[in-house]
């Protein structure tokens, strides 16, 4: 088995990375936020989500250069965060200030609306099962803040939205959709069973993820559908963050999957995944049979490799030219030239 060596900038505490770079006054946010959570939250080690204990350590910042140690699992492949913040800490981060650090603070309206271009996505990866459901049928948005990614289900559909934030629940509730306080521990304050659960950039910010997933599954029916949507590792090497993986790495995130690794979690629970790409965008169908654990360690380091070969060497900008000397201004200039040049 190999080991996943990373370069010197995943361990240099100091200045965010330049994709990242944020105003000044968000830095100073970033920098309130982190004083904050030193003195008022307290962490827990992270257990793998297969239960072993064998892993190393890959990277020790975060894309915003503060310090975030973060291991790969040596049986499973899995990448997380060495340790994290307790329940307690999560609630009150989630409540108080992933909106303000990471967007749409403040203005639930706007975030609604940048969400609804989301929506149309969403739609069109799971109408090919959705559209053989009874109508009305029942949506739940874990995670949905004011609900924008389900707003072209809520017109035909019971749609309910279950996050932390309540002034983007009230919004959610303006734009006539339901909601809960919360996480997945409180969906039993829903009497209705989904027949679609929509996880939307949510399973990586989990840290008792299993639990929730049991959670979860409690409230479901055989043929549930759930749509998931992540940042997979593997679409790094196909130019995503232009193949950086330390772009991907920030504290709210405690696991980072790629889509072997994702849907194997999923099938141990008893999810059959309908369909899914390397963004990773899946479906998966509650089926209650259990699948086995199969290792991909050396897969995810694969991903990485070959991301992180390609970003040193600027491939991004080496595609980006071949794109631009393929264009059509830039063809007939070099038509124009080739018949001065048989001239002369």
């Amino acid at each position: 088995m190999r080991t996943l060596t990373l370069s010197k900038r995943y361990h240099t505490i100091g200045q965010t990375i330049k994709k990242e770079t944020p105003t000044p006054e968000l830095y100073q946010i970033y920098k309130e936020f982190d004083e904050y959570q030193r003195k008022n939250y307290s962490t827990n080690p992270v257990k793998c989500l297969c239960g072993s204990n064998n892993q190393y350590i890959i990277s020790t910042v975060d894309r915003e250069r503060w310090e975030y140690p973060l291991v790969i699992c040596r049986s499973w492949g899995l990448i997380l965060a060495k340790d994290y913040w307790d329940e307690k800490s999560v609630i009150h981060f989630y409540s108080n200030w992933f909106r303000k650090k990471y967007g749409g603070d403040g203005d639930p309206h706007n975030f609604y609306k940048i969400k609804m271009k989301q929506s149309q996505l969403v739609w069109d990866f799971v109408n090919d099962y959705t559209c053989k459901l009874k109508r009305p049928y029942t949506v739940f948005d874990i995670g949905g803040a004011a609900g924008g990614v389900i707003d072209l289900f809520k017109s035909d559909n019971n749609c309910y939205v279950i996050d932390y934030n309540k002034s983007y629940l009230k919004h959610a509730e303006k734009m006539g959709i339901k909601t809960v306080e919360g996480g997945i521990d409180k969906l039993y304050l829903i009497e209705e069973k989904p027949d679609l659960v929509v996880l939307s950039h949510v399973l990586e910010h989990i840290p008792n993820l299993n639990k929730e997933l049991e959670t979860l599954i409690e409230h479901l029916k055989i043929g549930s559908l759930v749509y998931v949507e992540l940042p997979g590792i593997d679409s790094l090497k196909i130019g995503r963050r232009a193949y950086d993986f330390l772009g991907d790495i920030h504290i709210p995130h405690v696991f980072y999957f790629c889509i072997e690794v994702l849907n194997n979690l999923m099938g141990r629970h008893g999810f059959k995944c309908l369909k899914s790409n390397t963004f990773i965008s899946a479906l998966y169908e509650y089926t209650g049979e259990i699948g086995e654990l199969v290792n991909y360690h050396d897969t995810v380091y694969s991903h990485i490799e070959i991301a992180e070969r390609k970003r040193k060497l600027c491939f991004d900008y080496f595609v980006r030219f071949i794109i631009w000397i393929t264009t059509k201004k830039t063809r007939t200039y070099m038509k124009k030239l080739m018949k001065i040049n048989r001239i002369y």
